[in-house]
């Protein structure tokens, strides 16, 4: 008789986002369910690459990164985070924002403790913390003015809270937390003695009229925060796998052994590449939002004109939009209908909460791409919607 699996991986299904991707590629259709964007690499950054690979940087890196890619990024944190680390002891170069994460969890959690979500969440926090055994609690973003409830916080923290989980700029909402907001998290963190971890995944996503604060950046919340970031969507770069968390010593020198245990290392020439994009002039940031909030408004007005009602991002670039307008019975049905029939594809939802009635004729749209594939799905989604 075969023994049973983990419970935990008997549970997982594939990502609504892999799955939509999925069938989109299926149809050839315009995938605006994925964050993958599709713009260019800068040469520079792919010449550093070659360069480092031509140079034989091509063993085992430290566990912790490259010594030179931690003190250049010690650098951009200084100047852009507005933190102060030690770039022998608080940075860690990890695989991925997604490995920085993985062993954060493994460092801080046992199973049972708790760790709060705010909700609608980006389905990895969620996942990654079930494997572990981690027990979830959730707050709220109301979706139509991107506010949560101070209270609805203050509820659901208990003596097992290990950690909360901040995203900011949000992925999927679009939600910037504000210098206010982030203040009273911190202090409830404080009072409650549990770690705060911040994926900054976005952090140069940001529109106008918002601003991007690391909270580890606020009063003494550095000594009990662990701030996640990569290379992946700022630099267009997502299958190169490279993400960097910063914190206290004692936690980092923690998790950058359990990412050695998981991971070994992450790829070595591509952290000397890496070094090159963070040298990247203050042009190309500038450049990037204004592309982005071009891209933006042109998905605001044409989804709002099909029916959709959506708030407008602060940062990121999702939009999670309420189709209840729309003749259909569920996210997943009308995902389905216009992957099918328009050939765009969106996720459902449900992929953002505990339970499927929650996500309940949403959907969240990624505008990645860019600007003509952005015009092209509108255009097939008007077509197919104008008709219905």
């Amino acid at each position: 008789m075969t023994k049973k699996l983990n419970q935990e991986v008997m549970d997982l299904r594939q990502s609504g986002i892999r799955s939509v991707t999925m069938r989109c590629n299926e149809l050839g259709g315009v995938n605006l369910g994925q964050g993958v964007c599709d713009l260019p690499m800068a040469e520079e950054i792919k010449t550093a690459a070659y360069q480092a690979i031509a140079g034989n940087k091509n063993i085992y890196s430290d566990y912790r990164g490259v010594a030179s890619l931690r003190e250049v990024l010690a650098e951009k944190i200084k100047n852009f985070n507005k933190v102060l680390v030690n770039p022998e002891t608080e940075i860690a170069i990890t695989h991925g924002a997604t490995g920085a994460y993985v062993a954060a969890l493994k460092t801080l959690f046992s199973p049972g403790d708790e760790i709060i979500l705010f909700e609608p969440f980006y389905g990895y926090h969620l996942h990654v913390a079930k494997l572990f055994s981690i027990n979830i609690k959730t707050v709220s973003i109301h979706i139509d003015d991107l506010s949560f409830d101070l209270n609805d916080l203050k509820k659901v923290i208990s003596k097992n809270t290990k950690a909360i989980i901040l995203c900011t700029p949000n992925n999927p909402t679009g939600k910037v937390f504000t210098k206010q907001e982030l203040l009273e998290i911190g202090k409830l963190a404080e009072e409650h003695d549990f770690y705060i971890i911040t994926d900054e995944m976005y952090e140069h996503f940001i529109y106008p009229g918002h601003e991007h604060i690391s909270i580890a950046s606020l009063n003494n919340f550095k000594a009990r925060t662990l701030t996640i970031s990569g290379f992946s969507k700022t630099y267009n770069m997502t299958g190169w796998r490279l993400g960097y968390v910063f914190g206290p010593a004692k936690l980092i020198e923690k998790i950058a052994l359990v990412h050695d245990f998981f991971y070994v290392c992450p790829v070595t020439p591509l952290q000397y590449a890496g070094i090159q994009a963070l040298q990247m002039p203050a042009s190309y940031y500038e450049a990037l939002q204004r592309s982005f909030l071009q891209k933006r408004d042109l998905m605001v007005q044409g989804l709002r004109y099909l029916g959709f009602t959506c708030t407008e991002p602060q940062g990121a670039y999702y939009m999670l939009v309420d189709g209840s307008n729309l003749s259909f019975d569920s996210g997943e049905d009308l995902s389905s209908y216009l992957l099918e029939r328009a050939k765009v594809a969106a996720v459902p939802g449900s992929a953002f909460y505990l339970t499927a009635e929650q996500g309940a004729k949403k959907l969240r749209f990624c505008f990645a791409l860019n600007s003509e594939c952005l015009e092209k799905a509108i255009n097939q989604l008007q077509q197919v919607l104008k008709a219905n």
